[in-house]
């Protein structure tokens, strides 16, 4: 059998997901995405304040991750040639 895979699109946007459901789907353990919630504030607490993520929290992750590993201008090789 081969099994299909799940994409943030397919999910309901109203719901919210444990980290342990979506980080699959994002390409993380759950370990690193719990890491990434509370490092960035993305997230939503319910109650025993367990995080949670709705699929717009996912996404703001995934823009927030590649913003923080993206070079700033004073950490670009600067070619002293020129």
């Amino acid at each position: 059998m081969t099994e299909q895979a799940i994409k943030l699109s397919d999910l309901d946007p109203d719901s919210f997901y444990t980290p342990e459901f979506i980080a699959p789907i994002m390409g993380f353990n759950k370990s690193e995405l719990r890491r990434y919630c509370r490092e960035s504030g993305i997230n939503s607490r319910l109650s025993k304040n367990r995080i949670t993520l709705t699929i717009d929290d996912a996404k703001a992750i995934k823009l927030w991750i590649k913003e923080r590993n993206t070079p700033s201008i004073e950490e670009v090789e600067q070619d002293p040639f020129v």
